[in-house]
């Protein structure tokens, strides 16, 4: 045997394959992203997100009750995961509305203003310290949605401010799903996260039902388990590796999106769309880097 071989579960390989499913999330994710701005160019909006939360819930409850429990059903916080699975359909709901009237990269680039506004937020509602650093990255990340979405301008869309809300929905999102860690079990959190809205979209379903051609409802179940396959993906991907090495890589979605854009819709992004979602890029790493280095303490010698 060779000593210097490398084990088939050595840290290295398991943080290779993290990286590999944060990449994958990202470009399934992109992929549901560019279903539903198809979907909903012809299908009534409301109709296509409930095809993306009742396809996705479906799944995520065969598999997390494939070993025969259900113990997931239960949580310990069932108001906050209640309010937390409301503002991920509020965001969807804001996202996909925003999706019919810009491009899917520039739409995806002002959701990533999420972990920007995360890091504003965290000081009224964790008591959490954030410095100039951080502060000027988030000042940084508002300044590439000013560029993106460019109120005043020929091309500005009011519509455009629709993804601004859901980035707003998705950091409240994020920060509650940060304090339910540690009160309810993972699978409960990720059952919870779509089943909230699956319900209220349900009990809509009679107003915004459309009748559609099979080719529709392919896209739709497929929309549900891209989005089922991605979550999935992520959520094991923290498993396998740490957060502070991953962080960089969930931006892949830009790319993935950017792509899509180009090619299925022939949203071709000009300079000042690039320049703010470049803006907004390097805000997010920035904070990445301040509380993943930066903040940390010199070692001792």
């Amino acid at each position: 045997m060779n000593p210097n071989a490398t084990p088939a579960s050595s840290p290295q390989q398991k943080i290779a394959i993290g990286i590999l499913m944060i990449i994958g999330s990202g470009c399934l994710l992109s992929v549901m992203d560019t279903f539903s701005k198809h979907l909903g160019q012809t299908i009534d909006v409301m109709f296509v997100i409930w095809g993306r939360y009742f396809f996705h819930t479906v799944l995520t409850t065969l598999f997390l009750s494939a070993g025969g429990s259900f113990s997931y059903l239960k949580s310990n916080k069932p108001k906050l995961q209640t309010i937390r699975a409301s503002l991920l359909l509020l965001a969807t709901v804001c996202m996909y509305n925003g999706l019919q009237f810009m491009s899917l990269a520039e739409a995806t680039a002002i959701m990533f203003l999420a972990p920007m506004l995360m890091t504003a937020f965290s000081v009224p509602l964790l008591g959490e310290r954030v410095g100039l650093h951080r502060w000027s990255a988030v000042v940084a990340g508002f300044i590439g949605v000013v560029l993106v979405i460019r109120p005043g301008a020929e091309v500005f869309n009011p519509f455009s401010f629709l993804p601004l809300a859901a980035a707003v929905c998705v950091s409240l999102y994020m920060i509650l799903t940060r304090t339910l860690s540690t009160q309810d079990r993972q699978q409960t959190t990720t059952f919870y996260s779509t089943a909230v809205g699956t319900l209220v979209l349900s009990a809509g379903l009679p107003f915004f039902w459309s009748s559609l051609e099979p080719l529709s409802w392919v896209l739709m179940v497929s929309m549900g388990a891209t989005g089922a396959i991605g979550h999935f993906l992520l959520i094991k991907a923290f498993h396998r590796a740490p957060a502070s090495v991953l962080a960089p890589f969930t931006y892949s979605q830009l790319i993935f999106s950017g792509l899509l854009s180009i090619w299925i819709f022939g949203d071709i992004p000009d300079t000042w769309g690039l320049a703010g979602a470049a803006l907004i890029l390097a805000g997010g790493l920035y904070v990445w880097y301040r509380e993943t280095f930066a903040v940390r303490p010199p070692r001792s010698k």
